[in-house]
């Protein structure tokens, strides 16, 4: 069981659906067949009751011949003529009226003859073992005539039927007659009628729709057979006739069996005769009788197998043509998982809705977001290690540049000269505040200070050529803002628009609130920005000056520290040439 388990949890998805869905073709098949034997067992039952009901009448009408029989020969009992002649005739045997007597007595029995179809011939037999036969008297040598004359006396008037001594097409109707006249009941003679069995049986076959050329009817008395003159599998027959009495208890029910008979199949019911107490077995070619359902069936049978290997055809085209889908997600999933280049799409999913097309859409979707996010880190990592080699090379032992600087302010003053002391005190504070501190997210207040140490600098290299303004509400100073993301603005708008001109340029500093943004404007003369000059320095058509840190460096940063919403904006308005810094006003330091 445990083996089995993991064969199935082994096989593909694929293979899964086509077990399942062929495990079902396969018991919907079964209980089809199962049903269709059912229905033909039934069939089967139903054509055995409607042969015995036929039969049922076949019996009925061979009864009722041989009662009306039975009655000729009790109108012949109560004949007066025939009482009288019989009591004439034994009284004096061998008077001279004798043959007068045999006369009428043949002209009364003759007469009787006519009354039914079957009658062979009617003979009064005597006890001299002389009788009086009217119609063909070579049937009585068939007979055995003392056994019947015996059987007759010993019935007392009763009516018995006998058999010829070696089986035949002819039956033998029996009584005793006796005198009536004061009911002295003397023995006078005995009374024989020979019926045409066969014929009798044959009418009553094809009055029940039976034809004899497809059919066998047995008739027995017990273990003798009485019709027909051949044998037919008496020994079978008998077998037959004893298993059916020792399987129900009322003889007069019928049965039916279907057994094999020289490599023919034998439709067989038994059934009784019972006032005579006879059995019959009636044999019919069981190929004969459904030989059209058996084609029937095996039809039914190769047309719904047919259907189902063609059913598990077309699933199984069906299931391929769906799990395609889903092997080809495995297939990008597993070159995703490699590194290796993800194959187009076979097909576009972006306008299917079903469980396919949101698979192969949300593994697209997260691959892109993937790839989204391994890109910023990578560039995050590069812009990490480019600012930590700019770092290293402009950190040349700052305690002894920030001392030399002390030095130089120290001596500034004693010799009284106030601008090299700004200059020397204005750029040790830059330096510490690029330098010594290692926040990325600092005060505003502080990242204004560090642009006044720039701007005091600035201003006494420039003189009149730079004017500086500066615009910000008190409740700003406290935002969080990145680490020298004003002071390289402005020093960009001092490369482009003083050093290369003689012109005055003026630097404006605004910094207000927008919604839930603080957006930080600088702007200065003497310079126009190029169209779309982010992108073009991106795609290195543009080479910048100075450091390196510069307007793409500080858009990327801030991409960087908080998304892809806020960055650089720029653009020329109202004659200057403008650079937006966008981020959210409320932001805790990484």
């Amino acid at each position: 069981m445990y083996r089995i388990k993991i064969f199935l949890n082994n096989l593909s998805l694929y293979r899964k659906i086509i077990l399942v869905i062929t495990i079902c073709i396969i018991c919907i098949y079964s209980v089809f067949f199962l049903s269709i034997r059912y229905l033909i067992k039934d069939y089967d039952r139903t054509i055995y009751q409607t042969n015995a009901s036929l039969l049922n009448h076949v019996s009925t009408s061979i009864e009722s011949s041989m009662n009306a029989v039975e009655t000729i020969s009790s109108n012949i009992l109560t004949d007066t003529v025939i009482q009288e002649g019989l009591s004439a005739f034994c009284n004096s045997p061998k008077d001279n009226r004798t043959a007068l007597i045999r006369r009428s007595l043949y002209n009364a029995l003759n007469s009787y003859t006519f009354y039914n179809k079957y009658i062979e011939s009617v003979t009064l037999l005597f006890s001299n073992e002389d009788y009086i036969c009217v119609g063909s008297s070579s049937d009585l040598a068939e007979f055995d005539l003392n056994h019947i004359r015996n059987l007759s006396k010993k019935a007392q008037g009763k009516v018995i039927w006998s058999p010829k001594e070696h089986s035949g097409n002819q039956m033998a109707c029996s009584r005793q007659i006796r005198q009536l006249k004061y009911l002295s009941l003397d023995d006078l003679a005995t009374l024989c009628i020979v019926i045409d069995m066969e014929s009798m049986i044959s009418d009553a076959l094809h009055s029940g729709g039976y034809s004899p050329d497809s059919s066998h009817f047995i008739l027995f008395a017990g273990d003798t057979r009485i019709y027909p003159k051949n044998p037919y599998y008496d020994a079978l027959c008998i077998d037959l006739i004893h298993s059916v009495h020792d399987k129900t208890d009322k003889q007069t029910e019928n049965y039916y069996e279907i057994i094999s008979l020289d490599d023919e199949k034998k439709f067989i019911i038994e059934g009784k005769i019972p006032e005579q107490d006879w059995n019959y077995l009636y044999f019919r070619d069981y190929d004969t009788i459904f030989s059209q359902i058996q084609r029937t069936k095996f039809t039914t049978f190769s047309i719904s197998l047919l259907c189902c290997i063609a059913a598990l055809l077309v699933i199984r085209i069906i299931i391929g043509r769906i799990l395609r889908h889903i092997q080809f997600l495995v297939q990008k999933i597993r070159c995703f998982g490699r590194g290796e280049t993800i194959p187009k799409n076979t097909c576009s999913y972006d306008h299917r809705f079903d469980e396919i097309g949101q698979l192969h859409q949300s593994f697209d979707q997260m691959t892109q977001s993937i790839k989204i996010l391994r890109d910023e880190n990578y560039d995050k990592q590069i812009l990490l290690k480019d600012t930590t080699i700019k770092m290293l090379q402009q950190q040349i032992n700052p305690h002894f540049l920030y001392n030399t600087l002390d030095t130089m302010n120290w001596l500034a003053q004693k010799c009284g000269s106030e601008e090299i002391s700004t200059l020397a005190n204005s750029l040790g504070c830059l330096f510490r505040s690029s330098i010594s501190d290692q926040r990325d997210l600092i005060p505003l207040s502080e990242e204004l200070s560090i642009l006044d140490n720039y701007i005091s600098i600035q201003e006494i290299r420039f003189q009149n050529r730079m004017t500086f303004h500066l615009l910000v509400s008190d409740h700003l100073r406290n935002v969080p803002v990145p680490k020298l993301c004003i002071q390289p603005l402005v020093e960009n708008t001092l490369k482009y628009s003083v050093e290369y001109t003689d012109q005055p340029c003026i630097i404006q500093v605004a910094i207000r609130e927008y919604e839930n943004d603080c957006l930080i404007e600088v702007a200065n003369t003497g310079s126009q920005f190029e169209e779309d000059i982010l992108n073009r320095i991106r795609n290195h058509e543009i080479i910048p000056h100075g450091s390196g840190i510069g307007l793409d460096n500080i858009d990327s940063r801030l991409k960087l520290l908080y998304g892809s919403h806020y960055g650089l904006h720029i653009s020329n308005k109202d004659h200057m040439a403008t650079v937006t810094l966008k981020i959210p006003k409320e932001k805790e330091a990484l």
